[in-house]
């Protein structure tokens, strides 16, 4: 299949659909959306879309990762509190 042929085809069935600007791009694009909304990880989305740098995705989906508040802060361990014991551990 060539990229005339993916081109054709998605103009042809936007126009039967009432879109009149729509691109094989736009469909690569909303699929990626569409994942990160739905918790998919920004390295699954990058490696979908076969780019070399994870801050491409980000600019690639309008998002940015979260680095102030790591996912690891809500497990509230400090320093001050007490050690992991095995009991507190899951395998």
């Amino acid at each position: 299949m060539t990229t005339d042929i993916v081109w054709y085809a998605v103009k042809r069935y936007a126009k039967q659909i009432g879109i009149e600007h729509l691109a094989p791009h736009d469909l690569r694009r909303t699929c990626a959306r569409l994942c990160h909304e739905e918790g998919g990880e920004l390295e699954q989305i990058q490696f979908l879309l076969g780019h070399a740098s994870v801050q491409t995705t980000e600019r690639y989906i309008g998002c940015r990762q979260n680095l102030r508040e790591a996912v690891n802060d809500r497990f509230r361990i400090s320093p001050s509190n007490k050690p992991l014991t095995e009991s507190r551990v899951v395998a």
